[in-house]
């Protein structure tokens, strides 16, 4: 079984569309999504959509729960706070009843998914220790599971619970799994890349899964990763025409990145502030 994994899409059709594209050509047999669809991004209702007529196994992140009003802000960034202002106006009833109907977790035979952790999905799982546990945690409460997938850190991860070397990938961005193991896959974000790299890149996953076998055990076989280009100018564009930061499909790291970004608002945030303004 080939499974499609998408995260963080954040409102981004182009990347969105791009990585489908990219995956269907490789041969999917069922699509996975980690959450946050919408969010960030201008294109919410355009992304919901798109992801619904793959008829996915689909768990909500903490963007649509912010957005639907059944988690609060506190925990969101000053961007992330601004940006669902924007999406709570404007998706639409088909949209909100989809993404209403989106459990936390899900389960497919041998894989567990979920956004941020088994637990909450505003937790970023970035560090070996964090995803120990969650593999811990996976195997007491899904013990048929080898495999679980999160988002939420906008970071590729392949993680393989136990002392030892880590699973090293190859130079097409591609790892073997080993039967009897658990694994922890993240396979970045779709639609905001948080990288230092000249241009965004929607990132994705290809993962397999064997078919079901003695007692009804599925073993993980490999996951491949991916990065390609889409195009981020159109983004920028329906970004600039929504009157949202046009750098919210690229939040690149570090303090400079930080400062550099704020800068680009201070002319508008003068403005406002101006009698009349």
């Amino acid at each position: 079984m080939r499974y499609g994994l998408l995260t963080d899409i954040h409102a981004n059709l182009p990347a969105l569309r791009a990585a489908v594209r990219c995956l269907a050509a490789r041969g999917v047999d069922r699509w996975l999504c980690a959450g946050d669809v919408v969010g960030y991004g201008p294109q919410p209702n355009e992304c919901v959509a798109e992801l619904a007529a793959l008829d996915p196994v689909c768990v909500a992140g903490n963007h649509e729960l912010v957005a639907l009003g059944e988690l609060s802000s506190d925990r969101c960034s000053r961007r992330a706070r601004e940006s669902l202002d924007w999406t709570r106006g404007a998706l639409d009833a088909g949209s909100r009843r989809y993404l209403a109907a989106l459990p936390r977790t899900a389960r497919v035979p041998g894989l567990v998914l979920a956004h941020g952790s088994l637990a909450d999905p505003e937790e970023y799982i970035r560090r070996p220790p964090q995803a120990s546990a969650q593999l811990d945690r996976l195997a007491v409460e899904h013990p048929d599971a080898g495999v679980l997938v999160l988002g939420h850190t906008h970071r590729a991860w392949l993680y393989r619970h136990g002392s030892g070397d880590q699973p090293a990938l190859g130079p097409d961005g591609s790892a073997r799994l080993l039967a009897g193991h658990r694994y922890l896959v993240n396979p970045g974000s779709v639609g905001q890349s948080r990288q230092r790299e000249p241009r965004p890149l929607a990132r994705f996953a290809l993962l397999e899964l064997s078919d079901t076998g003695v007692g009804g055990r599925v073993d993980p076989v490999g996951v491949q990763f991916f990065a390609v280009d889409y195009d981020y100018r159109a983004v920028r564009g329906a970004l600039r025409g929504q009157r949202l930061p046009t750098d919210s499909m690229h939040v690149r790291p570090g303090r400079l990145a930080s400062v550099q970004r704020r800068l680009r608002r201070l002319p508008s945030y003068l403005a406002a502030r101006r009698p009349g303004g």
